[in-house]
């Protein structure tokens, strides 16, 4: 029986070849930046200081 609120599964399937996935570690000094990005075959890495709109414009570019 599936429980009412099973958070263990995505209501939808996950389309590796058209998904953007980052994972990024927040510190007070520095954001380190991975992901797995569409397309290509190594995994991106990127150290940023902290700062919102380099963030964002490092996902929009690797979208």
């Amino acid at each position: 029986m599936q429980k009412l609120n099973d958070l263990s599964r995505s209501p939808s399937p996950l389309d590796p070849d058209g998904t953007l996935i980052a994972v990024i570690e927040l510190s007070l000094s520095s954001w380190l930046v991975a992901g797995i990005v569409p397309g290509v075959e190594r995994q991106p890495l990127k150290k940023l200081a902290v700062d919102e709109s380099a963030l964002l414009k490092l996902l929009h570019r690797a979208r």
